[in-house]
């Protein structure tokens, strides 16, 4: 068995990756090369593969705000799912600071992609000359809301599973949001003029993979005891 994670060990799994994520955003103007801007040839939406076309021909502002409600509402609910299932119990803040590393750690990482990447955002492709001078409109790979919702949904699921595994009916539904939620996101997204559709493939993708991969590592040191199967989800 894993020697399970002290809450000083929790806390550093979040600050650290925190910090890195909030220090690589601060330096943007340093990594990030407005180039439309200076070329606006070179930014031409005539440029971009015909799969991604489908980006420029949207630009809905509900659908922009309604993309921010289903990722914001998706982060309620997996932080206050824990306190749901297991009351106010040691499992359901270890969740939480688990979600939260997560979290953080994805937000590392979409940095470092953006910094590799540097598309510019349909916004960009539109309309070069103005705002291609905005370094934050330099982020289109991959899209962080899409992959904000893919690790929620799919780290809920996770961990629902392993501590309810009798409970087939939970599980259904939370597999339902694991697939629903990040598609209506990307959706969303692409519609408000955001992303193009390759930014939600990669989203969804890395958000799952990034999930699947430190969730498993989370619930195998939470706790020195299997979990509590003694209670019974409210789901039946």
């Amino acid at each position: 068995m894993p020697k399970p994670l002290s809450l000083k060990q929790q806390i550093l799994w979040i600050l650290i990756p925190a910090l890195t994520y909030a220090a690589l955003y601060l330096l943007r103007p340093w990594w990030i090369h407005p180039f439309c801007a200076l070329n606006p040839g070179a930014c031409s939406r005539a440029l971009v593969n015909s799969f991604d076309q489908f980006a420029f021909i949207r630009g809905s502002v509900l659908a922009d705000f309604c993309s921010n409600l289903v990722q914001n509402g998706t982060g309620v609910i997996a932080f206050l799912a824990p306190w749901f299932f297991h009351g106010f119990r040691k499992r359901a803040w270890q969740l939480n600071l688990a979600l939260l590393s997560i979290t953080a750690c994805n937000g590392v990482f979409l940095e470092v992609v953006r910094a590799l990447v540097q598309r510019p955002r349909p916004l960009v492709m539109d309309h070069p000359e103005t705002n291609g001078a905005n370094i934050h409109l330099y982020t289109s790979f991959y899209s962080g809301h899409t992959s904000f919702v893919a690790l929620a949904t799919l780290f809920t699921l996770l961990w629902y599973q392993n501590d309810f595994p009798e409970n087939q009916t939970g599980r259904r539904m939370w597999l339902f949001a694991c697939f629903l939620l990040p598609l209506l996101t990307g959706v969303l997204r692409v519609f408000g003029g955001r992303h193009y559709p390759t930014d939600i493939l990669g989203g969804w993708v890395l958000g799952f993979a990034i999930a699947w991969r430190l969730t498993g590592y989370f619930l195998k040191r939470l706790e020195p005891e299997a979990p509590n199967r003694t209670h019974s989800s409210p789901l039946i």
